[in-house]
């Protein structure tokens, strides 16, 4: 429930920055994964609860949805990316209902993969969407009364009944320098395509050397989450105040299991 909370919070930050009070509602599970061959169905639920005071409405839709090369979630109409799989979801029992102060609901997502989908798409994808329909009351950082609406996306994934093919080509590691802040030691750059039959939760971790003195540099890791098909472009930022000199950046990619793992290097100057 917790990851839910954070994802809460980030959509109340993107509609307004600075608000503060009681608004939302929290749903769970973030993510929904169906196996299924053509033909067949399966049902699975999602909780939605009221922790506010006061009676929530609620209003269910479904959307596609795909990622950028930055790994964004960018969402589209149902039914126009060839991954989309919203015309196989039901709601049940319907697209809208309402919360009383403290109450929890389970909604059925019932999926059903037609007799003729096209199994030359490994992936399929879709997002349900929660909208809060009738905003609640909070106050701005000034103390303005101000009117929020939240809405909280669950992810649905579906591949077929084969096995999980993972890989992941890297395409280019390099480093660079933001022009416009040339005084900044810049960032590490690493490209890769998800060329594997599942989507990959992967991690990357980083490692600089300097080749001249020795000294060992641990950054922090980076999730990035792909789709069949995807580039990704992941970008690290070299630590401020990294010393001039020649460095070996190291980076490790692991997407699945601990032997799933590719490793990259590149020689730098700074």
């Amino acid at each position: 429930m917790k990851g839910i909370y954070f994802t809460l919070m980030a959509g109340l930050c993107l509609l307004c920055p600075h608000v503060f009070g009681q608004a939302g509602m929290t749903v769970s599970p973030g993510k929904m994964y169906y196996k299924l061959s053509p033909g067949m169905g399966a049902t699975q639920k999602i909780r939605v609860s009221n922790p506010n005071n006061k009676e929530l409405q609620i209003g269910a839709s479904i959307s596609d949805w795909s990622y950028d090369a930055t790994g964004n979630n960018v969402t589209t109409d149902p039914g126009t990316l060839k991954t989309s799989c919203a015309d196989w979801i039901q709601l049940m029992p319907g697209s809208y209902f309402t919360l009383q102060p403290g109450e929890q609901k389970e909604i059925s997502v019932l999926f059903n993969v037609p007799p003729t989908a096209n199994t030359d798409v490994p992936v399929h994808t879709a997002m349900i969407f929660f909208t809060q329909l009738n905003p609640g009351d909070s106050r701005s950082q000034s103390g303005m009364p101000i009117k929020v609406s939240v809405r909280m996306g669950v992810k649905v994934y579906h591949t077929f009944s084969q096995a999980e093919e993972r890989s992941i080509d890297v395409l280019n590691f390099i480093d660079k320098i933001d022009p416009e802040h040339k005084d900044q030691p810049g960032y590490l750059e690493l490209e890769v395509e998800n060329n594997g039959k599942i989507w990959l939760e992967s991690k990357v971790k980083w490692e600089l050397l300097n080749t001249q003195t020795g000294e060992k540099q641990q950054l922090e890791d980076i999730d990035s989450y792909s789709l069949p098909g995807d580039k990704r472009l992941i970008r690290k930022l070299l630590p401020a105040g990294l010393k001039k000199g020649k460095y070996n950046a190291t980076a490790i990619i692991n997407y699945g299991n601990k032997d799933e793992l590719k490793v990259v290097e590149l020689e730098f100057e700074r």
